[in-house]
């Protein structure tokens, strides 16, 4: 079923269960019409489907008095699917599922007020939090962070539901949501971080913390890098030219989420890797783009970190040799001795061990890429088009608000460079300026005999009086 271009207007053609005859709907654009017919598609699938002469309005007009549970239903294959990538659409399904549907799911759409949903939003917070698989169960209530992205989403659902004529007003534009606080995240200062280098053991968490710090990566991009888009040969570490192509990352989707962005073709994954362990996974771990087109970018390397990389290509060039074909070669910059891929949480915990191991300040391994944003930001003199062009921001302001941190240790040494460049420098120019007036004086005693001889006769006289 696809819409057709008859004059002006777009037609879908569909027949219906138990009906003999076909139907027509126009649109006067494609996407309306392509929006109809992806919501004959959910109708059909949850068997609500109707013709359209089972409805009091005229053919081609949509259906106004539906339930929330319908709308977000309706608002993720029409809305989300087209502007969503797998892991927002991941997490949009399961607050949906977990936390909308049961509460509001069966509440006529407009029959929602504002105070209404104030006391669901009040009340969500006594609820139990709905734990993940593989996650650790604990007794904890829904947290106000999901509360606020909860919010977010149904918000936005409604105000389709206004543009698609369901409602006249978003009664989720005035509701007062519970305080959140937000926690500033813990940042290692530039010393604490230069020791976590000199701690670290393990060669794959140091190559991914020597990236991170080195050339602002996210642990995403860091363990989807591949030697064909790493550059750091002799030649190119001698002229300052090595460097990384960052054009992917490796991530751990949901399958649901990966399959309904691949049907409607807007897929972004590059490569899906084998599953070692055949469980029924409702996950695959692949390679995809990255998370926005501004994060396709070049970073220079430090000499460091490309002798790292060099090191790490030697290594991993033996052991393809000792293990021949039971290596499994994805090409990773990072990987296990095998060939198979490191994850993310495996690196967290690497990370986590190294710091309680060595007495380190606890933070998460992306804090390392706020610590080298705010690191480029000093030494750089401020210059934050260029940092930003590292860090892969598509907006500088997000460089200067979320990724520049001031540490005790920064503060103190600004403290000592204004003692020594204000304070002590007034009183070393002082006595700088007595010191170069003495001098011209002796040297113009020195270039003038008689001068000298008339002011030891004035001090003669001085004493004798």
């Amino acid at each position: 079923m696809k819409p057709r271009k008859k004059g002006k207007q777009y037609e879908v053609s569909y027949r219906c269960p138990g009906s003999p005859k076909q139907y027509s709907e126009y649109f006067p654009t494609l996407a309306e019409a392509n929006r109809r017919v992806v919501q004959i598609q959910c109708e059909r699938a949850d068997g609500t489907f109707r013709p359209p002469d089972a409805f009091p309005a005229k053919a081609g007009t949509q259906k106004r008095d539906i339930t929330v549970g319908e709308l977000m239903d309706e608002y993720v294959q029409v809305y989300g699917l087209d502007h969503w990538g797998d892991s927002y659409l991941s997490y949009s399904r399961h607050r949906i599922e977990h936390y909308i549907k049961p509460y509001l799911g069966d509440v006529r759409v407009r029959d929602l007020t504002t105070h209404g949903l104030d006391l669901f939003y009040h009340s969500l917070r006594e609820k139990p939090a709905v734990i993940l698989k593989g996650h650790k169960h604990t007794d904890a209530t829904v947290s106000p962070q999901v509360i606020e992205k909860t919010h977010a989403l149904l918000r936005s659902a409604l105000n389709q539901a206004v543009k698609w004529e369901y409602i006249p007003t978003n009664p989720a534009e005035r509701v007062t949501l519970p305080h959140t606080k937000h926690a500033d995240r813990a940042v290692w200062s530039i010393s604490e971080a230069k020791r976590a280098l000199d701690c670290c053991e393990d060669p794959a968490l140091r190559l991914a913390m020597l990236l991170a710090l080195g050339c602002s990566m996210r642990i995403g991009e860091i363990l989807g890098l591949t030697w064909d888009c790493a550059d750091c040969s002799d030649e190119s570490l001698a002229d300052g030219t090595a460097s990384v192509f960052i054009n992917k990352q490796l991530r751990r989707c949901q399958k649901q989420s990966l399959q309904s962005l691949e049907a409607c073709g807007r897929s972004q994954v590059v490569y899906t890797f084998p599953e070692y362990k055949q469980t029924g996974c409702s996950t695959a771990l692949v390679l995809t783009a990255p998370k926005t087109q501004s994060s396709v970018r070049k970073v220079f390397l430090p000499k460091t970190v490309g002798q790292a990389l060099q090191a790490a290509r030697q290594q991993q060039d033996a052991l393809k040799l000792l293990l021949g074909a039971e290596y499994a070669d994805h090409d990773l910059v990072i990987a296990h001795e095998d060939g198979r891929p490191y994850e993310e949480r495996q690196i967290a915990a690497l990370l986590r061990e190294m710091i309680a191991a060595h007495d380190l300040p606890p933070v998460v391994f992306h804090s390392l890429r706020h610590c080298s944003a705010s690191l480029k930001l000093q030494i750089g003199g401020g210059n934050i088009k260029a940092v930003q062009g590292d860090t892969g921001h598509a907006q500088a302001r997000m460089v200067t608000d979320l990724y520049a941190h001031t540490h005790n240790e920064d503060r103190r040494l600004l403290a000592q460079k204004m003692e020594a460049d204000f304070f002590q420098a007034s009183e070393k120019s002082e006595t700088e300026q007595k010191s170069s007036d003495v001098a011209a004086v002796m040297k113009m005693l020195e270039n003038d005999p008689q001068l000298t001889r008339l002011l030891l006769a004035l001090m003669d006289k001085k004493n004798t009086v």
